[in-house]
């Protein structure tokens, strides 16, 4: 009876061995799968990531290049209204000799 307990345990035994590396196998498998999954992940996000510094370096420049094109805008502008004022500025001295000439001989 002995031996036929003993050969029960030691059967006992290796089953619950068998089970605990059967666990351990599908444990490990699905470490492997949440590794792989998360390296995935780190992948595509790192592609985000890059796509999105591109893109804002895209826009950067574009910001840039529109100021750029607004200063120079801004400053044609500005010297046409200078030019402009300084010919009405000559037209309104022409135009103030030729009364002071009128009122010396009228």
């Amino acid at each position: 009876m002995a031996d036929t307990d003993s050969q029960r345990y030691q059967h006992e035994i290796n089953h619950l061995k068998e089970t605990i590396n059967a666990l351990r196998d599908e444990l490990e498998k699905k470490q492997m799968e949440i590794n792989r999954r998360l390296q995935s992940s780190k992948q595509a996000s790192s592609e985000q990531i890059k796509q999105l510094e591109k893109t804002i370096d895209q826009m950067r420049l574009q910001l840039e290049e529109e100021h750029s094109s607004r200063e120079s805008d801004v400053q044609k502008a500005t010297q046409s209204l200078n030019e402009q004022l300084q010919q009405a500025q000559q037209t309104n001295e022409a135009l103030r000799l030729q009364l002071g000439q009128e009122k010396n001989n009228g």
